[in-house]
This record gives C-alpha cells, sequence and structure tokens, in this order.
C-alpha cells in the first residue's frame, strides 16, 4: 500500500494546491494539468448503473467547466447538505458535503438527532457519495500522474 498523500508531497507541485497535499486540493489541480483526465472524465462515464459505481445513480462526468474554463471541483458537485440550518451557523459553502469535517457533522448528526427518515436516508446517500468520491478521487490522481509519465 502507497500513502498517495506522502507521494504527492515527494512528486507533485501545483500552485493551485497552495502547498496543500490534501486529495481535496489535489484532485482539482490534477484535473486542470492532466489533459487525459479532461477527455476521460468530461465523458458522462460514471455510474448510472455501470458497475463502477454503487451510489451514483445518474451518469456522472467529473470534469465539468466553470465559467473560466476551468475544472469545477468534484467535491462540489456532491449533494448539499445542512440546508436546515441557519447561514449564520453553517457558512454558505459548508453546506456542500465536500470536506471531512461536514462528513463528520452529518455523521454525527445522523446518530444524535432525531431527523425524518427521508433527511436521514438523503444524509446517508450524501455520506455515501463522499465516500466514494474520496476513492475515485485517489484513482483518478494516479490516473493523471500515470498518463505523465507514458512515453
Amino acid at each position: 500500500m502507497i500513502d498517495l498523500c506522502e507521494l504527492s508531497k515527494k512528486v507533485f507541485f501545483h500552485a493551485s494546491t497552495h502547498g496543500s497535499n490534501s486529495i481535496k486540493k489535489v484532485l482539482p489541480a490534477m484535473l486542470n494539468a492532466s489533459e487525459f483526465l479532461k477527455q476521460k472524465y468530461s465523458q458522462a462515464i460514471y455510474g448510472g448503473g455501470r458497475p463502477n459505481s454503487k451510489n451514483f445513480m445518474q451518469p456522472m462526468a467529473w470534469w465539468q467547466a466553470d465559467a473560466s474554463g476551468k475544472a469545477v471541483d468534484p467535491y462540489q458537485l456532491l449533494p448539499k447538505v445542512f440546508e436546515d440550518l441557519e447561514v449564520t451557523e453553517v457558512e454558505e459553502d459548508e453546506t456542500a458535503l465536500n470536506q471531512g469535517g461536514a462528513a463528520i457533522i452529518a455523521y454525527a448528526r445522523l446518530q444524535a438527532e432525531d431527523i425524518s427518515p427521508e433527511v436521514r436516508q438523503a444524509w446517508e446517500r450524501a455520506l455515501l457519495k463522499y465516500c466514494e468520491l474520496d476513492t475515485l478521487a485517489m484513482a483518478m490522481v494516479v490516473e493523471g500522474w500515470k498518463d505523465w509519465t507514458q512515453p
């Protein structure tokens, strides 16, 4: 087993990571730096009943352009959570399940709060998607690095 964070520290630098080797920073940087990843993941080839996903029922294109033509951070494409909280309680950009802290809060709320079955199911699905994207992100980063090392 290889710790991708340690490998990233040794072999990868991209200005948009701001010095971080977190998968949450490395994945968007790789999507913008790798033409291979752009070509592959701009197609809706993930999920939608394919065996590559157990949690994304609709086909996903993980490379989606923002207004400036750069890749949208795939974590921003995950379902929103915490819509029941006031913006003063949770910063507006924290309603997305796109950081480990938000995932921990969502999991804790599932354990401790009396929430409706519909909300519970939505949060559970969101957490499963978040975990699946973390795993996919590691594979995508390795795919991009591998492509760069091919002759």
